[in-house]
Formats: structure tokens, sequence, C-alpha cells
């Protein structure tokens, strides 16, 4: 192979030089359009060939790879274009269009020779023919466009290249390169970007945004440092948020639960304090599957300020307040006075268990916490209501809800991961859809009814002529 000069950028170089020996690996890497990506997969399988060891019959380093694209369009048109820029028939290696062999590139450089294999899933014998390769490497091009199930299948597939006889695969496994995809994809769980731990042989690799002084890769883009900039005139802010800002977008189908929420509005520009001379509320919802706990409080002017998250899958009342609850209240709001204001529910009794999640919190040898209830209605049109006293206001200090940036959780939520589901067949929204998200927009729910309520009956005493002595004791102790 002809001598090749490619100066690859920071994030792509490390991709490249990501080495596994005798192990399957996974190595993925995500970002913004025009950032080199798919030149970076292709340079791995240069660097990963090199690292088979040599046969011991005649010293050549032997291995074989299927390169896989979602449509036969997409992988001549865009693969295949770009490996024909870096990779020449007779300079190279070999392309064989047809037979012997169909669609398949043989590189040789130095004591190398890799069999690259181009492949589409368009119809079910696509997949079947690439499900019973028997390869050394796997390399997905835009991976989040490909069914999850065929990267399982394909992993099975790596290392059974070349055979024992010939010396045996002495390092195999899967990598490739995409644009961030949707939130609700398994791949955005499968890369740890989720609640799910990623997996001790799953490597992720996130470029900047193309809008940082670290964006990647511009010297090689039209106008440079200005392409990102001119690329956003007319698309939509989801679109450059996702294929710009490499942040993974998420699914437009079902209906928001909270329409009235605007990100640009609603969440801070920086880090928001701890008043010490008001409550710091927790509206809680409650669940072993998934529950949170949203911490706000809400000044004199009616502004509700939203500090800090907890969001947990798969843990009990006891085990939030011992690893979750009590370490961040150490940590950050020592001296508050804090309140819990948890969905009615918390206080019904189990089948199993006389004791309620409510009698958990308020036990002094496990939280001694302060539990309180504006009323033991949990109907989510009043949750509702509550929340858009926020969303709608402005006070004398700005928007009457602030959001921590930091309260990612939340505020995706609230962008409408916490939604109705999409295929209601009756018609009716009464139940947003058991997602990821739900757990953080109930939470925040009960927090902003506690505080609307408690607001609106301070209203009304002031209205009759009477002011407590201090703004917090209207709220309803339970």
């Amino acid at each position: 192979m002809a001598s090749i000069q490619y100066t690859p950028p920071p994030t792509i170089k490390e991709f490249i030089r990501h080495f596994t020996p005798a192990r399957l690996f996974h190595d993925w890497i995500v970002g913004p359009v025009g950032s080199g990506k798919t030149t970076g997969i292709f340079f791995k399988l240069i660097y990963m060939a090199a690292q088979q060891a040599k046969s011991p019959v005649d010293g050549i380093r032997r291995s074989r790879a299927v390169i896989v694209r979602n449509t036969m369009p997409e992988l001549r048109d865009t693969t295949l274009s770009s490996w024909d820029y870096w990779f020449k028939d007779g300079v190279a290696g070999t392309w064989y269009a047809t037979s012997p062999k169909p669609m398949t590139f043989v590189l040789r450089y130095g004591d190398v020779e890799c069999e690259v294999l181009f492949r589409a899933l368009d119809t079910a014998d696509d997949v079947a023919r690439v499900l019973s390769l028997e390869i050394t490497f796997a390399v997905l091009d835009e991976f989040v466009q490909i069914e999850p199930k065929i990267r399982e299948a394909l992993a099975a597939r790596c290392g059974r290249y070349p055979p024992t006889n010939d010396g045996g695969a002495t390092n195999w496994g899967m990598w490739g390169s995409s644009n961030p995809g949707n939130e609700d994809d398994e791949w955005h769980e499968y890369l740890g970007l989720g609640d799910k731990t990623i997996a001790s042989n799953v490597q992720l690799w996130a470029q900047p945004s193309g809008f940082t002084p670290e964006a990647e890769n511009v010297a090689n883009l039209p106008g440079g440092t200005e392409y990102y900039n001119s690329l956003k005139i007319g698309k939509s802010e989801h679109w450059v948020k996702q294929y710009i800002e490499t942040e993974w977008g998420y699914s437009l189908a079902g209906t928001p639960v909270v329409v009235t929420f605007n990100a640009h509005i609603h969440v801070a520009s920086g880090p928001l304090l701890l008043s010490p001379h008001l409550p710091l509320i927790a509206g809680f919802d409650p669940g072993l599957v998934g529950s949170a706990l949203i911490f706000g409080q809400m000044d004199l002017d009616g502004r509700l300020t939203v500090l800090d998250e907890l969001v947990q899958a798969n843990m009990g009342a006891e085990r939030i307040i011992s690893d979750r609850l009590k370490p961040l209240l150490r940590a950050k709001y020592r001296d508050a006075d804090f309140i819990i204001a948890p969905d009615p529910a918390a206080d019904s009794r189990s089948n199993n268990d006389e004791k309620t999640i409510v009698d958990t919190l308020r036990d002094k040898r496990k939280g001694g916490f302060t539990v309180r209830f504006p009323d033991m209605n949990n109907r989510l049109p009043g949750r509702i209501e509550a929340i858009e006293h926020f969303t709608t206001r402005l006070t004398r200090n700005g928007p009457a809800l602030q959001i921590a940036p930091h309260c990612k959780r939340l505020i995706r939520a609230l962008q409408g991961g916490w939604r109705y589901p999409a295929d209601r067949k009756d018609g009716t929204r009464d139940k947003p859809e058991k997602n990821a998200h739900s757990h953080a927009g109930d939470g925040f729910s009960y927090l902003c009814r506690y505080l609307y309520l408690g607001g609106d009956r301070e209203a009304k005493r002031k209205e009759r002529g009477f002011v407590p002595p201090r703004a917090v004791n209207f709220y309803v102790n339970r």
C-alpha cells in the first residue's frame, strides 16, 4: 500500500489506537457531522489488522473484516465512496465487485493481508449472510441506524478468522462511528448514557461539539471554523443539538406532559444557590423500579428554583435514604430546613409489610425526615396545574421557574421524555407512559403541587388580613 498521510484529530487518534489483545472489544465513536468519524473507523482497521500475529505457515498477518451499513444506497454512496478516497484499487489492494469475492477489497500492506467485506442490511437475506460470516472484525458505519440484535449477532462472529491452523485470531472485536441517536434508542443505554452501567469491554469516544474551540477536523471542512455556523442556518434546534453539538436527541413521538416548558427560559444559565432562610423541599416519586427526588425552594416572590435531583432505579426507600439522600444532604444542604413532599400513595401500607414508605422516611433510626402533604390527592390534572403555575408566570426576578443546569434528568423529562403514549387507541391522554423519564417528571410535579397549594393558601390568608408569623407555616403538616 502506498504511503498515506493522515493525521487524525485527538479523539479519533485515541479511538484508533485503543487496543485490547486476546479479548472481544467494542469501540464506538460519536461526533458531529463532518468530524472525520468514517475515516477514523477505516484507519482503526489498518491499525488493528497490523496487530494480528503472523501466520506460522508463511508469516502473513491475515484477518477478515466486514463493514456494515444499513442500506445498499448508503453503503455505495457514502461508505464505499469514502473507502475509495483512501484505498485505491490496484494501489492499496484489489477490489472484487463480483466473484470470487463479491463486494470485497483485499487490503495488502507490509506483511498484512486483510479481506474487507462490504455489506448492506437491506433484506432478510442480507442479514442472514452477514450473520453466517467467519470474521476477525466487524465495523458498523452509522451504527445507531443498525438494529442492536445485529450488533450482538456480529459480535459472536468476530474472532473466527483466521483458522487455528493459520495461527488463529489474536485480537478481535467490533467498532463503529455515528452521529448521536435518540435517548430512546437501545444504543443510548448500551453505551452507558442512561441508567445502565457500561460493560467492561465497551468503550465510548465522544467528540466535542462543532461549536467549541476543540471541534475536530475543521481544517478539512469547507469554510473551516465557520462551517458549523453556516450549517445550522435553517435547521431546527433539535437537529442542531443532535448533529452539531453531539447531544443525543429524543423521540418526538407522543405528546409531552408539560407543553409550557421552555429550556431557554426555565433552565438557569449557571448554578443556583440554596437560600438558608427558606425551607428546602424535595418532591418524591417513590418506587422500586424507579424513583426520583427533585429538590427546590420557593422564594417570597413566588419563584421556584430547582437546585438538585436524585433519580435512581431498583432501590428501596431505606437504601435511597442511606446511599443517596443522606450523602447529598451532608455534602450540600447540611443546615437546610428539609421537608419531603411525596406521592400520597407513599402513605399506603403494602400487603407484605405494615410499614409505609412515609414511616421509613420519618423513622429516626433511618431518616428522621419531616414529611408533609399539601393534600391527599395525586391526580395528574392538579399536578399539571401546579407545574404550569410556575412555567407560565414571570416574577419581578424573572421567570417563576429556574432549574439548575446540572439537573439533566429533570430537564430531559420536561423536554418531552415525560409524555403520553404515542399509540393511544381511544384518544385519551389520562396517563403518561412509564419510562426512564417519568419518575423525574412525577417527582417535580409533587414538588410543584406542594408549593403551589401552600402559596395559594398563603394568598387567601393575606386577603383575609392575616399573615402567619413565619412564611413556612402555611404548608399542610400531616
